[in-house]
């Protein structure tokens, strides 16, 4: 489920991988090199390590833990969910499997693999899933393998009031799949013991299924999160200066 918290410091390495005045550390790939695709992946596993730690100087917050303040999710009408202060752990540890890189369109597609993947956070719960009625607020822990992520890109050429061209993402969209997974929600139902453990058992149980329910407001929240954080970034940098074409 959280490896959607971390597709999007893909589009952060776009701005990293292209810019010309950035750290000597970060590899710079050209506009109209035939293997653009290759040369932004190696990029990447050039850059992966000072994602540890993050680069508040670019705008690129730390991956170990990934910190997020909110999510709220409210598949169709039948739970409402809400997750805070949402630390992630293993974000820095991917695998860039497939990436595709359009300049001329300024369409990306990639694809990133990460063996295991935890949560610690604060949720507020009420609703129904998988039949199961489910009410409480609390602490909850997460841990998941063998997690894969899909991130499509979109961008445009926008020019601003200082006569630059920007580069602007329009369209994030993530899509998920989660190996295997167990959640524990604590306090559920204001702290019952046997309601508390019944519902967890079920949800690990039934965990497939639990995570598809949540799964599409929870692709379209952090989606939308992280298109302004993207943003962010990209905004720093003038189109020139992203894609360089020698």
């Amino acid at each position: 489920m959280k490896v959607l918290l971390t597709l999007s410091i893909v589009a952060t390495i776009f701005a990293a991988a292209f810019a010309r005045d950035l750290p000597s550390f970060l590899h710079v790939c050209k506009r109209n090199d035939p293997n653009l695709s290759n040369c932004i992946k190696k990029s990447v596993e050039n850059f992966k390590p000072y994602l540890i730690n993050g680069l508040p100087e670019y705008n690129i917050p730390t991956l170990e833990p990934l910190l997020l303040d909110e999510l709220e999710a409210e598949p169709g009408n039948t739970i409402k969910l809400r997750l805070k202060n949402v630390h992630v752990y293993g974000a820095s540890n991917f695998t860039v499997s497939r990436l595709k890189a359009n300049t001329d369109t300024l369409r990306f597609v990639v694809e990133l693999n990460f063996s295991s993947l935890s949560i610690e956070s604060d949720y507020d719960i009420d609703g129904k899933v998988i039949l199961l009625r489910i009410k409480g607020s609390g602490p909850m822990t997460g841990n998941f393998t063998n997690c894969k992520g899909l991130v499509k890109l979109q961008a445009h050429v926008v020019k601003r009031d200082d006569g630059a061209n920007y580069v602007e993402i329009v369209n994030f969209i993530t899509k998920i799949s989660v190996g295997k997974g167990h959640l524990l929600l604590k306090n559920l139902f204001g702290g019952d013991p046997l309601l508390g453990e019944a519902i967890n058992v079920a949800i690990n149980s039934n965990f497939d299924d639990f995570i598809k329910e949540l799964q599409p407001s929870l692709e379209s929240a952090i989606s939308s999160t992280f298109l302004k954080i993207a943003n962010s970034i990209l905004g720093q940098f003038t189109y020139e200066m992203l894609f360089p074409l020698s």
